[in-house]
């Protein structure tokens, strides 16, 4: 057999061309095999069957380049994008090499939860406690360490609101939202740490109010007020102090002494005639028919004191040894006595219950009728009939014809009548009238008071006495609808933490005088 490579090359074989080779099967004789029965002995072993043609396909990023193979041959893939690739470049999503921005940073955004900071963040620095960063390479970890508690809920407390429990929470104030002055309160601030002081009280009066038998002369009861006595009205001092009673000589009165303007004090029995011009006239005038002997200064015979008018037998009839040393009797010729008779007292007297009851008086003297008196023609006579008002009237006007005065007539009998006239009225019962002053004493709150309102009973009401005008009991025993009642309510924006303190008016007067309410309490803002 020839030597193999000595024979001529088939550059184009057929599957039905024949091989020259041994076979393992039958103890390696030599044969001749088929090319197609190799290449299916070899398919059948790969178990991929037989791959005739390979083609080639771009997609949008890789171009492949080779194809189409039907033996043998090279596939080349690239990348289609346009640019330049670099380390300052990358591969964007439209298939081109482009920079990361037009300096070469790239375009890193950076946000303070969603308020943005940068859209092109050049570097990151790390800092603050618990914050730890190590490097490998490019590689690089921060490590930032977590809360040994950490919160894992928000919830809004007394005047606190959270909106969430987690998550993003906004927390907002729903309980003081300001601080406010009031009345004698100064604030460092309004807002952060403020410190409240309240000015050091002076000792202010509140409000001055005139008792019994006082007034208010100038000023008002709470500010500057001057107090001096009631001279009238039904608070003056001497009705609202008044006793009934009867004096003693030895009872003290007080009176303004004009020399010196000061009061001075005296007793009834040291007040001297004199200073009585009014008695000393009356009592004068009831002495001018009456005999004195105040020019006797002889001391060798008795004074005389008495003087009698009689006739000699009557004279004779008293006898001696019975004649009075200190009277001159006067021994007189006998004349016809003539009669005066007063008939009739016709009491014209006005009450308050009708004309001559006697109502709030008494009549005495000449009462018991019919009276007569005798005398001489020419000699004087009177007839006197006396009204004295009680404790509780008086008389205006004053009671007149009281008195019949004359001479005795010619005539053996006259009779004489009496008209009484005047008007008897019962002592004036004033009336009495309680008007009230509302004294607040509120802290906090506007200083102009807005922050509240006074209800009920306001300052200027007033309460009137009983019929009878012996005293006023104010918010004691009296009915509905005349009590003094006062309220006081917060206004919108504001409230009293703890209800005011109201202590309305109460207690007796005897006579008009303004009586005080007062309230007390501290507001506060809601």
């Amino acid at each position: 057999m020839a030597i193999i490579y000595s024979y001529p090359t088939d550059a184009a074989p057929s599957i039905g061309d024949l091989l020259l080779g041994s076979s393992s099967l039958d103890g390696n004789p030599t044969k001749t095999f088929s090319i197609a029965s190799i290449a299916g002995l070899v398919n059948t072993a790969g178990g991929t069957g037989t791959v005739t043609n390979i083609a080639t396909t771009n997609s949008t990023f890789i171009t492949l380049q080779g194809g189409p193979i039907t033996n043998a041959g090279t596939i080349v893939a690239s990348l289609s994008a346009g640019g330049t690739p670099s380390n300052t470049t990358f591969l964007r999503g439209d298939n081109s090499w482009q920079p990361a921005t037009s300096s070469g940073s790239p375009n890193i955004s950076i946000f303070n939860q969603t308020d943005p900071i940068t859209s092109a963040v050049t570097s990151i620095n790390f800092t603050g406690l618990g914050v730890v960063t190590t490097g490998n390479g490019d590689d690089v970890t921060v490590n930032i360490a977590g809360t040994t508690s950490a919160v894992t809920g928000i919830i809004g407390g007394t005047g606190i609101n959270a909106s969430a429990a987690t998550g993003d929470v906004e927390v907002s104030n729903t309980g003081v939202l300001s601080l406010v002055p009031g009345a004698n309160i100064t604030l460092s601030s309004t807002t952060g740490n403020v410190t409240i002081n309240a000015t050091n009280n002076p000792g202010t009066v509140q409000s001055v109010l005139p008792g019994n038998g006082l007034q208010l002369d100038s000023g008002s009861f709470t500010s500057s007020p001057t107090i001096g006595v009631e001279y009238s009205g039904s608070n003056n001092y001497i009705l609202v102090g008044s006793s009934i009673d009867v004096p003693t000589v030895n009872d003290i009165i007080a009176f303004n002494q004009n020399s010196s303007s000061d009061i001075k004090t005296s007793t009834f029995d040291t007040i001297p005639i004199a200073a009585l011009p009014l008695l000393q006239t009356y009592i004068d005038a009831g002495d001018a028919n009456v005999v004195s002997n105040s020019s006797d200064t002889y001391t060798s015979t008795a004074s005389v004191s008495n003087v009698t008018t009689l006739t000699q037998a009557q004279y004779t009839a008293i006898g001696a040894g019975n004649y009075d040393v200190n009277t001159l009797y006067v021994i007189a010729t006998v004349a016809a006595l003539k009669t005066v008779r007063l008939t009739t007292v016709t009491n014209g007297i006005i009450s308050t219950d009708g004309t001559g009851t006697g109502t709030g008086y008494t009549l005495t003297g000449n009462t018991g009728l019919p009276q007569s008196l005798t005398g001489v023609e020419g000699e004087s006579y009177s007839f006197t009939v006396t009204a004295t008002p009680d404790a509780t009237h008086y008389f205006d006007p004053v009671v007149t014809n009281n008195v019949i005065t004359g001479n005795f007539p010619a005539a053996a009998t006259t009779d004489v009548t009496m008209t009484l006239a005047g008007t008897s009225l019962a002592n004036p019962t004033p009336t009495i009238t309680a008007t009230l002053q509302v004294v607040t004493n509120i802290q906090g709150g506007p200083s102009d008071g807005s922050g509240f309102t006074i209800g009920g009973s306001q300052s200027n009401s007033t309460q009137t006495g009983p019929t009878d005008g012996s005293a006023l009991n104010i918010n004691v025993n009296q009915s509905a609808g005349v009590n003094f009642s006062t309220t006081c309510t917060a206004s919108t924006g504001y409230t009293f933490p703890v209800a005011p303190v109201i202590v309305n008016a109460s207690g007796t007067i005897n006579g008009s005088q303004t009586v005080v309410t007062t309230i007390t309490g501290t507001l506060q803002l809601t």
